[in-house]
């Protein structure tokens, strides 16, 4: 049963809104959004586009990663429903977190979600979807709609991109594979020691169709700093901060999954490419 405390209406308005402020939910910082089959679609150029040819209509089809295609997060925001003053904290901070409320028709309420931001977010790939993530855009190249057509691969528009430890230990030249439709990527993170519940992510979500949500996790920010990247002045990758993180094996595996991946960052003129062992938590 909940406790209940009626004198809490006569505190000072100060004290009251230090409780509202500190029942918030945390902030907003590394969020994973979860890969899924079907943000590969082809998307005719038009003249409103920067990269649209007058001179040949026929070359203005795309092949893209359509990211606003990924499931919303959905956030708990609880202090939305105790009363009106801990309402108007409560819709500050989804205003701050850039959060939209809409409602789940499943469910019958309102819901806070949040869509993948391309420029901040990262794309989760779980260990079971590891080699469907790499053969859906070559296999949807040969589909239908995209047989004997030239295609434009502008490449995806997210730069950060997340898998379980188990990927690297299981796999060879993984890290290689994001060259050939994910030339984009410049953030590797490996989930170290990562919870059963993170790849079980619900099929559905409450009977709406409209609404496919995802749960809440997070990189867990400043736990881990080591990171193996790339050096383009030595044209190497050298790890930093290497005492920080212990598991050896671990650093073995990354090395190795990145042996190949010097070459191809020189072919493609990146500068930018790292490893970064991180802890994911559900918030």
């Amino acid at each position: 049963m909940a406790s209940i405390f009626p004198l809490f209406p006569s505190l000072p308005a100060e004290l009251r809104h230090q409780i509202w402020q500190d029942a918030l939910p945390d902030k907003i910082h590394q969020p994973l959004y979860f890969y899924k089959k079907g943000c590969w679609t082809p998307r005719l150029v038009t003249e409103s586009d920067p990269d649209y040819d007058f001179e040949n209509p026929h070359l203005n089809l795309n092949f893209e990663f359509r990211h606003e295609l990924l499931d919303d997060i959905e956030f708990e925001v609880p202090l939305f429903y105790v009363n009106r003053e801990a309402r108007g904290f409560a819709l500050a901070w989804v205003r701050e977190q850039g959060l939209t409320i809409r409602f789940h028709r499943g469910r019958g309420c309102v819901v806070f979600v949040r869509a993948f931001d391309p420029k901040h977010d990262t794309l989760y790939v779980p260990f079971n979807k590891w080699d469907e993530f790499f053969r859906e855009p070559f296999d949807r190249n040969f589909e239908p709609d995209l047989m004997e057509r030239n295609v434009n691969l502008p490449g995806p528009a997210f730069t950060r991109v997340a898998m379980p430890e188990a990927v690297l230990r299981s796999e060879d030249n993984s890290l290689c594979e994001f060259f050939d439709y994910y030339v984009s990527v410049r953030e590797v993170f490996v989930i170290v020691d990562a919870q059963p519940d993170l790849d079980m992510q619900p099929e559905d979500d409450g009977g709406d169709d409209d609404m496919r949500l995802q749960q809440r996790w997070e990189i867990e920010s400043g736990a881990l700093r080591a990171r193996f990247f790339w050096n383009n002045d030595r044209e190497g990758f050298e790890w930093a901060d290497r005492e920080d993180f212990g598991d050896k094996s671990l650093c073995k595996f990354i090395q190795e999954a990145s042996n190949e991946v010097g070459e191809k960052l020189v072919e493609n003129w990146k500068r930018v490419f790292e490893v970064r062992p991180v802890f994911a938590v559900r918030k």
